[in-house]
């Protein structure tokens, strides 16, 4: 994750992209952090009944109408691909991906959170149908040329666990910062020996020290010099990457449920830098697995669609847009304003459509004593309903300790305690979760939700994630349309609508 007000610092990223950085600069960087914090007010208040989507800044009307979805039935032996706007499965149902990143303390030795299914079972109850699994590259190649395949094994028992459990896993090769031995021992992801030999290699530390490790990330000289290198490869790590990330997910072809790969997690990197190491990433997974999602991130400054993201999109089938947002305010001054997120988040769509290509929100959350966290969490929920938008919330740290928080850099956004309860930073809410054709809308409020839809025979079931004890005082009402008829049910925390037929639905539980 990244502090999403980065781009008010202008002259710093011009002096990135340079190479040159002095100490005036840095202090620069924190003195207009405090200005900013101090001067939001929060006089733009948020509602779901403002039609805030229309102006994007970008150039781009993205209003409320969905774009159209292609009704010939996509059939693949993968278990999900990208179709335009929406994922869709084999039986041409659109599919919605609400997940949750696992973990925070994946980034920090032993690099593995997860001791067993028992710490995952919890995630499905919650509505979550994917998790964004942690890959730490320093955890698999510690020694250059030398793979750890007890971590490999590892990684792969997760995957095993989250299939039991029926779960879909995007696999995300994680880095913040580069590596735990770089920008005084605050970042996190590649080992140690792929950090250029022209840097002095830094002390691990991910402790109290490193609170402001994004601040830091902005304006440390050493990170320019390693990202340089890297994406030139001066010195074999890039080439090193390509082949680990091959690797790996050759080893999880098997594995249906890894329904894709995040390239990289938050990048740094000019335009052109970017788009090379995205598609010789995307070339080298399409080898091992012809069927994997591309899951395509931007660089870490678009975070919170404040800079436009100019990097192409790679020219590959199968892809997603994956783009992260934070409210800087809600991370450093522990508090929401009641700002509307939407027209970040429109900027971070309208690359997608542009693009022609499904939204994964792969990174958004709250620390869990945010002032207004639960408005916060809804705020951003009511904008993924509005779009029918997939994203995964940061983040679920099974082993979460009152002393070291997520267990990195003394983050502490996990949804669970020390004790595994929620947290005030989670909100249980409904969702579709499948699509038996075009989505239409979604609306909740506080007499429960309702949804359009545009049904298509031989399309299977309409499903809806109904939090536990939802159903207690509502009906359901089916309206059909056209041809299409049937009925809704519930079972096991789902609202199921098998509706035969062409036509408009209206599911209203209520």
């Amino acid at each position: 994750m990244i502090f999403n007000w980065f781009y008010l610092f202008k002259i710093a990223t011009k002096h990135y992209t340079q190479g040159m950085i002095p100490l005036l600069y840095r202090i620069l960087i924190i003195t207009l952090a405090s200005v900013y914090l101090a001067g939001c007010n929060g006089d733009k208040n948020y509602s779901t009944d403002d039609d805030t989507s229309k102006d994007t800044g970008t150039g781009t009307d993205t209003d409320t109408v969905l774009p159209p979805l292609s009704l010939d039935v996509n059939k693949n032996a993968a278990p999900l691909v990208a179709d335009g706007h929406y994922f869709r499965d084999a039986k041409g149902g659109v599919v919605m991906l609400r997940g949750v990143n696992v973990a925070g303390n994946s980034k920090v030795p032993p690099f593995t959170p997860v001791s067993d299914i028992t710490d995952l079972e919890i995630l499905p109850r919650l509505g979550f149908n994917t998790i964004r699994l942690l890959f730490i590259w320093e955890a698999f190649e510690p020694v250059q040329g030398e793979y750890n395949n007890e971590y490999l094994t590892y990684f792969m028992k997760v995957v095993d666990w989250a299939d039991e459990l029926g779960l879909y896993v995007v696999t995300d090769f994680h880095q913040d910062a580069y590596s735990r031995y770089s920008l005084d021992g605050c970042g996190e992801g590649f080992p140690g020996w792929a950090v250029t030999p022209q840097v002095k290699l830094s002390t691990p530390d991910n402790g109290e020290a490193c609170t402001l490790w994004g601040i830091n990330m902005v304006s440390d000289e050493s990170l320019i010099t390693i990202w340089s290198d890297f994406h030139s490869d001066a010195y074999g790590a890039k080439s090193a990457y390509l082949k680990m990330v091959e690797t790996v997910a050759k080893s999880l072809l098997p594995y249906d449920n890894v329904i894709g790969y995040d390239l990289i997690n938050e990048p740094w990197g000019d335009d052109d830098d970017l788009f090379t190491l995205f598609d010789q990433i995307g070339r080298r997974i399409r080898k091992a697995d012809p069927d994997a999602i591309l899951f395509v991130p931007a660089h870490a400054l678009v975070t919170g669609g404040v800079r436009i993201n100019n990097v192409p999109m790679i020219d590959l089938d199968n892809v997603a847009y994956s783009p992260h947002y934070y409210n800087g305010v809600v991370l450093l001054q522990g508090k929401w304003l009641k700002t509307d997120p939407a027209p970040d988040l429109n900027k971070l769509r309208a690359k997608a459509a542009i693009e022609n290509v499904p939204m994964f929100l792969g990174e958004f959350g709250a620390p869990a004593a945010t002032e207004n966290g639960q408005g916060y969490m809804e705020a951003q929920f009511d904008w993924l309903d509005r779009y029918f938008i997939s994203g995964a919330q940061w983040n679920y740290t099974p082993g979460w300790q009152k002393d070291v928080k997520d267990g990195w850099n003394m983050e502490d956004l996990s949804i669970i305690d020390d004790t595994g309860a929620l947290r005030a930073n989670f909100v249980r809410r409904p969702y579709p979760q499948r699509i038996s054709g075009a989505p239409i809308s979604f609306q909740t409020d506080d007499k429960g939700f309702t949804l359009y839809w545009e049904n298509r025979k031989g399309y299977g079931e309409t499903i809806i994630h109904l939090p536990e004890g939802y159903e207690k005082n509502r009906e359901i009402t089916v309206t059909p349309g056209g041809k299409a008829r049937g009925e809704c049910t519930i079972s096991d925390n789902s609202l199921i609508c098998n509706i035969e037929g062409d036509g408009e639905v209206r599911v209203s539980f209520q």
